[in-house]
């Protein structure tokens, strides 16, 4: 498991076994694991196995609007696997992207990805934050166009006193699947919220340490190099940090990129700027799939690497011959960004109510992220606390003061 202070080996559930773990942990309103023959999953392979793929493979990322096929048949994965757990469709709309840079720059967002290995031909961006993370905290180069707006939340999820939000990824692996039904390698793993999620991990804060000379080196990837592979793809980005290019023509990162459409941080945000690094613990429980559906604001989650045991690894190789080979087992996937917004009532509940025979009901639709956000966290008061305990259905911070 990918902590940030070393890796920590510990179990991670699969197939029904996570299904199980993530309804015990009461977990199915923040993830879920469509089953393989699901019709929704199914349109969304189809889609990224279709002519559009072409086209977008070489882009590497982008905004929503430059995919809209895939994007709709990623909401409607969405609203499969987690929407009817918020109440009817008319109360519960599945919206592109993450919305945090607004309209005039939504051009910068990256709404979707597609990753591959960083040794292959047409690599196309290395995940940024191997490391357990979640979207809304992890961006820590103070040179990115696509780290969150100064007032994201308010372009991201206007009206709130009507409507409730959840940021949800889906994420598909597109390499070869091994023979327990897992990628050979990479596994993107889902820590499994605490207590429902009424009660954060505990984490710790640490301060900005990457200034200016060193974001600039990490950013700076400019041209095509003949020698060089990962430069012949648009848009690659060799490192392991969100795309950046620098705009205007500039020899270096002072002219484009960066906060507020081109400027560095002040020293004193540099000071003050803090993220958070979640703490081990034997209470965390993990999931992976070949494909998830899952709210990235409010759960850890992060590219892990197998406890490879020999004779487990040879069993594996020897019934598909093919894992032998580099490339085969390496992890390609695909990942999209949406929000879910329900249209609440003046108690906080989602409208309508009403729900399909047997489906189960979110406990509340209120999720940890936008409690926080309504009690003044990404606003006016930082970013969440570490063992912070939240009133799911009131959708707000307890004050344990």
């Amino acid at each position: 498991m990918p902590y940030f202070d070393g890796a920590v080996s510990a179990r991670c559930l699969v197939n029904d076994a996570a299904r199980a773990a993530i309804e015990s942990a009461r977990a199915g309103d923040y993830v879920a694991l469509p089953r393989a023959d699901d019709p929704a999953l199914l349109r969304v392979r189809e889609v990224i196995q279709g002519k559009s793929w072409t086209k977008n493979e070489a882009l590497g990322s982008g905004a929503a609007g430059e995919w809209p096929e895939l994007f709709d048949a990623g909401a409607a994965l969405v609203r499969s696997a987690l929407g009817d757990r918020f109440g009817d469709a008319d109360a519960v709309e599945i919206l592109p992207g993450t919305g945090w840079l607004g309209e005039d720059d939504a051009t910068d967002a990256i709404d979707w990805v597609i990753r591959r290995p960083e040794g292959h031909v047409v690599s196309s961006k290395i995940h940024f934050a191997t490391r357990l993370h979640r979207d809304p905290d992890s961006w820590t180069n103070p040179r990115t166009p696509q780290r969150p707006r100064p007032g994201w939340t308010e372009l991201a999820m206007p009206e709130r006193e009507t409507y409730a939000y959840r940021f949800v990824n889906v994420w598909i692996a597109r390499s070869a699947i091994d023979p327990s039904g897992q990628v050979w390698q990479s596994p993107l793993l889902v820590c499994l919220p605490r207590d429902g999620g009424e009660r954060e991990w505990g984490f710790v804060k640490r301060k900005l340490e990457m200034r200016e000379d060193a974001a600039e080196k990490e950013y700076n990837v400019r041209g095509i190099n003949p020698l060089d592979p990962k430069t012949w793809i648009p848009g690659t980005n060799r490192l392991l940090r969100p795309l950046w290019q620098g705009s205007g023509g500039g020899e270096g990162g002072k002219e484009g990129g960066g906060k507020e459409g081109g400027e560095a941080f002040t020293e004193e945000e540099l000071e003050t700027f803090e993220f958070p690094e979640l703490s081990p613990s034997d209470a965390h429980a993990f999931v992976t799939g070949p494909a998830m559906v899952f709210d990235s604001f409010d759960l850890w989650h992060g590219a892990g690497t197998w406890d490879e045991d020999e004779a487990d690894t040879k069993a594996l190789r020897n019934t598909d011959k093919k894992g032998r080979q580099p490339f085969h087992r390496a992890r390609c996937s695909i990942e999209m960004r949406f929000r879910v917004r329900v249209k609440v009532n003046a108690n906080g509940e989602a409208e309508g109510g009403g729900k399909p025979e047997g489906a189960a009901r979110a406990e509340s639709v209120w999720g940890p992220f936008a409690s926080a956000v309504a009690s003044g966290k990404f606003r006016d008061d930082g970013l969440r606390d570490s063992d912070a305990r939240y009133d799911l259905r009131a959708g707000k911070i307890l004050d344990e003061r």
